[in-house]
């Protein structure tokens, strides 16, 4: 036979033949495959990396119902497993892992954030399970922050993250959005998103609602599974590379007000080496500049692997925070690094603010004098600003200190001798003189001081001093005052300040000499709630008036007196209070959420009674579920009203009250059941004594 032939012609058959019957078997989507677990090469990159794994939940085994499946498993428990399990194979890898919590116990959203900032944690994978009404529902998602561009690169361990989840776990639906905001949840997103200093996201693994899945969470072997696709996520995520960005001009601090910037650029790949290797692996249009958040017209030089920017106008004295956002071939961002630059043009002009020309010479008097400091262009200095003071005669304090706020207040003692004397203030090599005209003692005289805390022996500013019921002065931001021109003989001292008790003294005045009076304050209930921020809010209001009591007071008015009598008792104490509801007129529930949500910080109480015909009073206090804080809350509070007579209390955990539900703040409902309204004798007294008892508890934790 012909061998051309054959290798022509019949060979190729039975290759084709061959092909024919390797036929495509295709297995269902959710079959899940075989468990086998390995540690792929490119996962070495995860070695430098430091990450800390949030398992959601803990502690709340208490609470009936609460995060659990159809047969009662804890979500807390599987988010707890596969964090374990995650963490071995990350450190397999050579990566360094932070757990924020490793058994069922509870952990504050803002303590789980500090002890993965106080690591030193480079990112956080926070672990999650779902719930749903529908119990069909089954798929992943991963959460981010409000939108893509708040954290770049927590995009990109979501994105990667989220389809090692779907390759691992084959869930019966895919998302056709799986990557979420969490604003999609809570107006102001995920607490746990929100205060993170570092990239993070939430996942969402799966649904525990689904009884199937539920069973499979429960098992270990699928929990490792789970972990796995976590990890294979991650690993890809740093097998692409992470760019960086290292300011190398100016260093530190800059006297140009118009310095050159430059970052040296790197892409995270070509440092490992390979054909592209002299290349700068980087796309130029994503290198960007922002300047204290505000993005500037920065240069990419991409031969040079340098990234640079020279402002047209001048930057203020002070510090200016820069971040630089880049993106490398594998579309990975680098991490959020802000450098600060500090511009500090030198001194040029010196202004003084005294509150007299002339002084007594009797060795007593003492005067504050206060300092600002200007550049050349008449802009204030930077407050990191060296300032040194002397005298030729006298004595002034501090001699030597640095600006706050471009400024300073230094104060002079008189001497015994008459004549001019001379204030010499110096910076950068620039100095300017004050003249002061001693007087002969008897002449006039002055009265000054500084307040302080009893306790504490800190300064107290703001303080209100009243002397002779008619001149008044407010101390300083070192709590000193300062009165001129003074008769001999008995004047009356009167001194204020929010969460002290107030002083009252009578003073004498010598013909011939000043006084300097340190005045010391007890704080009203030792300071326990000294600067205690706290968010007050009147149930109803206008056309929303409630229910009427048997006196004629409609729920609505009864709210807003207690609320405000509430307020007027914290301020005593020293709180900062901040009232929702300020007036009787409408305010719509989501327009309260919205004003709390942008209250910078503080715990909210929304005050409500209701009318009830018991000749008894229940109080009824409605948390979020498991914030342990809230509980700690309502639990003083319910505490309080439980020593009443004829007063049961109620503590509800639950997401009935959008106001509980939706604010970015640990937040409460106290609902007041009464057949009337006893402000003053009764209900003002009880939510006092409960949140007073509240904040000692808490510090008595804190201590211990």
């Amino acid at each position: 036979m012909n061998l051309k032939f054959l290798n022509n012609c019949i060979f190729p058959l039975l290759l084709i033949a061959g092909c024919a019957g390797s036929k495509l078997q295709l297995r269902d989507w959710t079959e899940l495959p075989k468990e086998q677990y390995t540690i792929p090469p490119f996962a070495s990159y995860l070695a430098p990396y430091k990450i800390a794994l949030d398992a959601g939940h803990g502690g709340s085994s208490h609470l009936p119902g609460y995060k659990r499946g159809p047969t009662g498993k804890e979500e807390a428990a599987m988010n707890l497993n596969v964090a374990f399990f995650l963490k071995e194979f990350l450190e397999k890898a050579g990566a360094k892992v932070v757990m924020t919590r490793s058994d069922d116990r509870f952990v504050a959203l803002k303590e789980r954030n500090e002890i993965a900032a106080q690591a030193g944690c480079d990112f956080m994978i926070s672990l999650h399970h779902n719930a749903a009404d529908n119990p069909q529902v089954n798929y992943a998602a991963v959460y981010y922050h409000l939108h893509p561009d708040y954290s770049p690169m927590s995009m990109d361990l979501a994105r990667q993250i989220y389809f090692g989840l779907v390759e691992a776990l084959h869930l019966p639906q895919v998302a056709n959005d799986g990557l979420l905001t969490d604003k999609l949840i809570y107006p102001d997103g995920f607490g746990l998103l929100r205060t993170s200093k570092i990239p993070a996201v939430l996942l969402e693994s799966s649904f525990y609602s689904n009884p199937t899945e539920e069973k499979r969470l429960t098992k270990l072997s699928y929990n490792r599974r789970e972990a796995y696709g976590i990890f294979l996520g991650l690993a890809r995520w740093a097998a692409g590379g992470i760019p960086s960005a290292k300011l190398i001009q100016p260093a530190g601090i800059s006297r140009d007000k118009k310095p050159e910037i430059v970052y040296e650029i790197a892409d995270g790949i070509t440092d490992r080496g390979g054909r592209g290797a002299r290349q700068l692996l980087i796309y130029s249009q994503s290198a960007s500049l922002k300047i204290d958040g505000k993005a500037v017209a920065a240069q990419m030089d991409m031969p040079n692997k340098k990234l640079h920017f020279r402002p047209d106008s001048a930057l203020a004295n002070g510090p200016h925070l820069l971040q630089v956002d880049l993106q490398n071939l594998f579309k990975n961002h680098n991490l959020p690094r802000v450098d600060t630059l500090v511009i500090a043009a030198p001194a040029a002009s010196i202004t003084f603010e005294t509150p007299a020309k002339r002084l007594p010479a009797d060795g007593t008097a003492m005067m504050p004098i206060r300092l600002k400091l200007f550049d050349a262009e008449q802009q204030p200095v930077w407050d990191g600003t060296t300032v040194q003071v002397q005298t030729n005669r006298g004595a002034i304090a501090p001699a030597k200190f640095q600006l706050k706020n471009s400024g300073a207040v230094a104060y002079y003692q008189a001497a015994v001798e008459t004549g001019i004397t001379q204030i010499i203030v110096t910076a950068d090599n620039h100095s300017d003189t004050l003249l002061l005209e001693l007087t002969p003692p008897g002449e006039s005289r002055v009265l000054s001081g500084v307040i302080v805390d009893d306790s504490t022996e800190a300064r107290l500013p703001t303080a209100m001093v009243m002397l002779d019921d008619s001149i008044r002065a407010t101390t300083d931001e070192n709590g000193g005052f300062f009165f001129e021109n003074l008769p001999a003989g008995a004047h009356k001292l009167s001194v204020t300040a929010r969460g002290y008790a107030s002083e009252n003294r009578i003073i004498n005045m010598e013909a011939n000499r000043s006084a300097v009076l340190p005045i010391r304050l007890q704080a009203n209930l030792s300071g326990i709630l000294h600067n205690e921020p706290i968010i007050l809010d009147a149930a109803l209001g206008g056309s929303e008036t409630g229910d009427t009591f048997n006196n004629g007071v409609n729920a609505a008015s009864a709210n807003f007196e207690l609320i405000t009598r509430l307020a007027d008792t914290l301020r005593w104490t020293g709180a900062n209070v901040m009232l929702v509801r300020a007036d009787q007129n409408n305010f719509p529930v989501q327009e309260r959420i919205e004003k709390v949500n942008q209250l910078p910080g503080g715990w909210y109480l929304k005050l409500n009674y209701r009318k009830w015909e018991a000749d008894s009073i229940l109080a009824q206090s409605t948390i979020y579920p498991a914030n342990r804080v809230g509980e700690q809350i309502a639990t003083a509070i319910n505490a309080a009203f439980a020593h009443l007579p004829r007063a049961r209390t109620m503590l509800r955990q639950n997401t009935a009250v959008p106001e509980v539900n939706l604010t970015n703040k640990t937040a409460l409902e106290v609902t007041i059941k009464c057949r009337a309204p006893m402000i003053v004798a009764r209900d003002l007294p009880a939510l006092f004594e409960g949140i007073v008892n509240f904040k000692r508890m808490a510090n008595q934790e804190r201590e211990e």
